[in-house]
């Protein structure tokens, strides 16, 4: 009889469950595809993975009880399976069992612990659940589902007394057991009577129990903490790393009907982010049914924490509850209706904006939910097709479209710091000016927005270039070649104008490292979004380099006893705490080097509660250093006054976001004793010797280099292009080769074929669909505007036999007696190219013809000129007296077609000669540089998705102290 009744009652409870699970299946299933083969490439990896983190329990490092007790739970449930059916056999007949392995005494043993760790794990998980509580907001548990929590535990602990009991009575009515497979279940039996009926009952209870938690589940299916033990091993399967590594680093592309958008890809009907639930991934729709509800992502939430609305854990189960609540999952005509953000949404847009990009809720949490990549789909939406978005962003957008940077400054402005360097005696290559090609440099220092404007990054970037010139490292720096890597856009969902600036950018960088083979393409970075931007997202646009953040380098190079940090006495040994940038650290790993070089240095480092994997994040990061936190706390000030409660006397870092954030933070809590600095300048200091630089070692590879091969054939060089750069302690330049046969000139520019190769042409790209930047049509070239010529080839690389690779070109040093002869003008009407490698540099381009088929693009006088707009050369300098060597002219540029969808070149270098200044007291004067032609700036295209918000405010260029009302959102 009770046998038949646990069948007569399991088979609806399962027909119910499978139609529920059903239904999630065809929820998750309806979802947007994503890239083929994103979700699915090397599935043995991502089977090994998901074994990995399930019974490895990876993910719960740090929290050694609660692993213990989650580990022990979910094993009784997946292995108490067998178990539970066996009830179906003992509701018939309580003194059978399973065939053959119900006689094995270690079945028995397993079944024992099975039981014993369940009720033991599920009894720390509610002990736990009760002191931590669940009304308190700092509590992880708040807002979760405490009633399905409670449910489902008790239902746990059920089973595994269900386990006991039923062995204890068998062995009670049936004898038998042993002491070590029954080992708790042989003293129960003591205390129960003789009774087959009593056996079967606590096997039927057992069977209803688990019939129970079935229908439950099917009833609601918003109860993640019962449906993620069947749906978490799917999504650590499809989670976006094969290997197991967080969704942190690069967000993932914009994508629509399973291709990645891009500005040449784009349609009219392609869905820019996510803006309805029919817009939805099929993975956000997983992530949605998967979360657990265990408020680990809300516990390092910055924004949470600040009493801010957002909770990555309410974000999920919002977005969840949405669905399945308003039985969207039969109505699929609706999903398209149902809007996911901004006004009227699931939603909010003060929920939307207060996401800081940290990357703590990502790495916190146990089942891989992807929040960064989910929030960054729906601010896409509602930048790109919505154009609803905070008003600080308007000036945000408008100055990196225009300028090129977040603050609206000129680009010319990226060199002043390089003049302060050289007026201080320190030289600085930059590539174009000093050097013609990468062949004989290491390292490309990109210094970014905040090292080139920010007096604060100013400062950490002239301590870098410090410690590389006094380590005798072979790097160059862009100077105005450079513009913003595009990470405030990004993040900030404006998906379009970012790739305009990777673009622009990855063009730049392959010029630079074109010839220089893979592994050999390094570039240090002092700023962590810039690190995080060039070293993993380029490579999806076809940008391919090796990224450093500095202190990575620096490291180094104190490991390689290169620079000998003074340790302080103890007597000036400050206690000192770092802060782990999150672009650093959680989204890069990069924890060590940092500390490392503050520990060579001799400070007393004090660790915050929050550090390394746990750091609280500065609040700078998602664009939110661009706007305004008008909810809750400030998060400088929360992060600012972790950092003093330390007693720290100096806080480090390595970011100039977070330097910046925490400058604000420190003087809004009064604590002008405390300072902020980069690490990099805390170890420039200790390695000074009387407030003075130690000699310069000699330039030399750090690495061995590979050879590189040849693009251009040789060609004479003076003895100034073949020297190296002139240092204060430099050792003396190795002899030069001879110099050529033209007769050299006192007081003339240097030679042609100098060290200034030409700006290259921006590739032709379609506008895209409602990009929030579209370019203007391109105009011809106007009279006298310049037009950059075809680059010119790096010279032959040494030999690969060569101990020592060959020195930089570089500029004539002041005083020089003999510089180069001058260029001969180009041959007028001529219609040669130079050819490569060619000494003589081409003419400028000729303007269009009158009537040309490519007509000019209307220009408003009062847009300002876009950064890396091509600046005309210089002249190039009269023929000198007996020169007997013609220029061949360049033929005239073609004009760039109109509704191009490239942002404007980077700005062409001077012309050639223009890097080796005349020696002082020349009599040959450089030549003025030409003014832009009238109308040569591009203005946005009519239509652009970047409406001006009424009254924004654009962020103030920095430039030293950070205003008082504004400082926290910088």
């Amino acid at each position: 009889m009770l046998g038949s009744i646990g069948i007569a009652l399991a088979i609806p409870a399962f027909i119910y469950f499978g139609f529920a699970a059903f239904r999630i299946f065809r929820l998750i299933r309806s979802g947007q595809p994503l890239p083929a083969g994103s979700r699915t490439d090397q599935p043995i990896r991502r089977l090994v993975q998901v074994a990995i983190e399930v019974f490895g329990h990876t993910h719960f490092k740090g929290r050694p009880v609660v692993n213990t007790a989650h580990w022990l739970v979910m094993v009784g449930f997946m292995f108490g399976v067998l178990v539970w059916f066996e009830a179906f056999i003992q509701t018939f007949n309580p003194a059978a069992g399973w065939p053959i392995i119900s006689h094995w005494a270690i079945y028995h043993f397993i079944e024992e612990i099975l039981a014993v760790g369940t009720i033991l794990g599920i009894v720390a998980l509610i002990v736990i659940r009760i002191i931590t509580g669940t009304k308190s907001r700092a509590s992880r548990f708040y807002a979760s589902n405490a009633t399905a929590a409670r449910t489902i535990e008790t239902i746990v602990l059920i089973e595994g007394l269900g386990i006991l009991f039923v062995k204890a009575g068998r062995i009670a009515t049936f004898g038998g057991g042993s002491l070590w497979a029954d080992f708790l279940s042989i003293h129960i039996a003591k205390l129960l009577p003789a009774s087959p009926v009593m056996v079967s009952v606590f096997a039927l209870i057992k069977l209803l129990v688990g019939m129970a938690f079935l229908v439950l589940m099917a009833r609601y299916l918003s109860w993640g903490v019962g449906w993620h033990r069947f749906l978490a091993a799917f999504n650590i399967y499809f989670q976006r790393n094969a290997d197991g590594a967080k969704a942190t680093g690069a967000l993932n592309p914009m994508v629509s009907k399973g291709k990645a958008l891009t500005l040449d890809n784009v349609e009219d009907d392609d869905v820019l982010g996510i803006g309805t639930l029919g817009d939805a991934s099929w993975k956000l729709l997983l992530d949605t049914s998967t979360c657990t509800e265990c408020g680990r992502c809300q516990d390092l939430c910055p924004a949470w924490n600040t009493e801010k609305p957002l909770n990555p854990k309410l974000l999920m189960t919002d977005l969840r509850d949405a669905v399945v609540d308003n039985d969207y999952l039969d109505q699929h005509s609706s999903m398209d209706v149902l809007k996911l953000a901004g006004q009227g949404g699931v939603i909010s847009d003060e929920v939307l904006w207060s996401c800081t990009n940290c990357g703590a809720c990502v790495d916190q949490c146990p089942v891989d939910i992807e929040h960064i990549d989910h929030i960054a789909d729906l601010r896409r939406f509602r930048v790109l097709s919505d154009s609803e978005f905070p008003s600080e962003l308007t000036g945000l957008f408008k100055n990196l479209e225009t300028k090129g940077n977040p603050w609206g400054r000129n680009n010319s402005e990226r060199a002043s710091w390089v003049e302060e360097a050289r007026r201080d005696g320190l030289p600085v290559p930059v590539i174009g000016e000093d050097l013609e090609d990468f062949s004989d440099t290491e390292y490309l220092f990109w210094v970014g927005c905040a090292g080139a404007f920010d007096e604060d990054g100013r400062r950490t970037t002239r301590a870098v270039i410090d410690l590389l010139h006094t380590a005798g490292v072979k790097y160059a720096v862009l100077s105005t070649g450079e513009t913003c890597s595009g990470d405030p856009a990004r993040r900030a969902g404006n998906e379009f104008l970012f790739q305009m600036l990777a673009t622009e950018n990855i063009e730049s960088l392959n010029n630079v490292f074109e010839g220089v083979p893979t592994g050999q393409r390094k570039i240090i970075t002092t700023c962590p979004h810039c690190f995080n931007t060039i070293r993993n997202e380029y490579s999806d646009f076809g940008g391919h380099f090796d990224v450093f953040h500095h202190t990575q380098l620096l490291n180094r190079l104190v490991r390689e006893k290169l620079l000998t940090p003074v340790p302080r006495s103890p007597e000036n040994r400050k206690p000192i705490t770092y802060h782990d940038p999150c672009f650093l650290g959680r989204h890069n790993q990069v924890y060590d080097p940092p500390r490392e070089l503050l520990d060579v240095t001799g400070v007393e480092l004090r660790e915050m509660d929050n550090s390394r994997e746990e750091a609280f994040c500065c609040g700078a990061g998602g664009a939110r250093m661009f706007m305004e936190e008008k909810t809750g706390r400030r998060v400088n000030e929360f992060r600012a006054e972790q950092a003093l409660t330390t007693g720290a006397e100096e806080i480090a870092t390595g970011c100039p976001f977070c330097n910046t954030m925490f400058t604000g933070g420190v003087k809004a809590l009064d604590s002008a004793q405390t300072s902020i600095k980069d690490v990099s300048v805390m170890l420039r200091d200790s390695v000074l010797i009387d407030g003075q630089l130690p000699p310069a070692r000699t330039p030399a590879f750090l690495g061995t280099p590979r050879p590189r091969p040849s693009t251009k054939s040789a060609a004479p060089k003076s003895s100034e292009e073949t020297a190296p750069i002139t240092t204060p302690a430099a050792a003396p330049p190795a002899t030069p080769p001879a110099a050529p046969s033209v007769p050299a000139i006192p007081g003339a520019p240097a030679a042609p074929g100098s060290a200034v190769p030409p700006a290259p042409a921006a590739p032709v790209v379609p506008a895209a669909p409602g990009s929030a930047v579209p370019p203007a049509p391109a105009a011809p070239a106007a009279p006298g505007s310049a037009v950059p010529s075809a680059p010119i080839a790096p010279s032959v690389p040494a030999a690969p036999s060569s101990a020592v690779p060959p020195a930089p070109a570089a500029p004539a040093a002041p005083g020089s007696a003999v510089p180069a002869a001058p260029a001969a003008p180009a041959a007028p009407g001529t219609a040669v190219p130079a050819a490569p490698g060619s000494a003589v540099p081409p003419a400028p381009a000729a303007p269009a013809a009158p009537g040309s088929a490519v007509p000019s693009a209307p220009v408003s006088p009062a847009v300002p000129k876009a950064p890396g707009s091509a600046v005309p050369p210089a002249p190039a300098a009269p023929v000198a007296p007996g020169s007997a060597v013609p220029s061949a002219p360049v033929a005239p540029s073609v004009p760039a077609a109109p509704g191009s969808a490239v942002p404007p070149a980077p700005p062409a270098p001077a012309a050639p000669g223009a890097a080796t200044p005349a020696a002082p007291g020349s009599a040959v004067p450089p030549e003025p540089t030409a003014p832009p032609a009238p109308g040569s700036a591009i203005p946005p295209a009519p239509g652009s998705a970047i409406p001006p918000a009424p009254g924004s405010a654009i962020p103030p260029a920095p430039g030293g102290t950070t205003p008082e009302s504004d400082e926290d959102s910088h």
